[in-house]
């Protein structure tokens, strides 16, 4: 806590797929009386390790969901701006059907919903190459707290249209940005500028933006500072 407090930055807390079944309640509202006494801004991750909330396994969405209105729960008592979760459309695994897909996500997300309050819900991507899936879901819930992170690093893995063909579509929607950069090869979570992603490009188009924020995506305790410098020289 000193050393967050003193590096002046925010956090975001991942819950793990054990940690949501295994945190105690009591210790989650510790924590976040402590970090709103402390002024830390939290945000929170949501668990994503075989899980499919656009699955088409009834039983294996209701393991998703039960875990996610958890780790929800959970947020809610870190106070957290938010909570990131995964949506998990994979053209591989899905063998191309989109409309498998976004029927059973909203399946999933409108029970989320009716369970999170005012916390808003945050849909990452992780293997979409383009984002008409993404379009398409929160078109759907255009009305409600369903919003879009946008990691950086994942889109360098696997897009196959330029930056611009992703975030313009998406501009109303975007919450949160994960910042971290890599070669297109593997998602090794590097410091801003130190691998390929256009982030020259990127800085123009949040230029424009207000209230998003910031997650600095560290692989590693002993890379953290270096990466919380490159995103702060970034965002200056």
């Amino acid at each position: 806590m000193e050393r967050i407090t003193a590096l002046h930055i925010g956090i975001e807390i991942y819950i793990d797929n054990k940690a949501v079944i295994s945190v105690d309640l009591s210790d989650a509202r510790r924590l976040g009386n402590e970090l709103a006494e402390r002024d830390i801004m939290c945000s929170a991750h949501a668990p994503f390790m075989d899980l499919s909330p656009g699955g088409v396994d009834r039983e294996i969405r209701d393991i998703t969901r039960d875990k996610i209105m958890r780790s929800v729960e959970i947020a809610n008592l870190l106070g957290a701006k938010g909570i990131v979760c995964h949506g998990a459309y994979d053209r591989w695994r899905f063998d191309g059907r989109e409309d498998l897909w976004l029927e059973s996500s909203i399946d999933t997300w409108s029970e989320v919903l009716k369970h999170s309050g005012d916390l808003p819900i945050l849909i990452e991507n992780i293997f979409e190459e383009e984002p008409s899936t993404l379009i398409a879901l929160f078109r759907h819930f255009e009305k409600e707290e369903l919003w879009f992170c946008f990691d950086t690093g994942h889109f360098n893995l696997f897009t196959t249209i330029p930056l611009m063909e992703w975030l313009v579509p998406l501009r109303e929607r975007i919450r949160e940005f994960h910042i971290h950069d890599n070669h297109g090869k593997r998602d090794e979570h590097l410091p801003v500028g130190q691998g390929e992603f256009p982030f020259r490009e990127l800085k123009g188009f949040i230029k424009s933006l207000s209230g998003v924020f910031f997650a600095a995506e560290a692989r590693s305790e002993a890379a953290a500072i270096d990466t919380i410098r490159c995103a702060k020289e970034f965002l200056s």
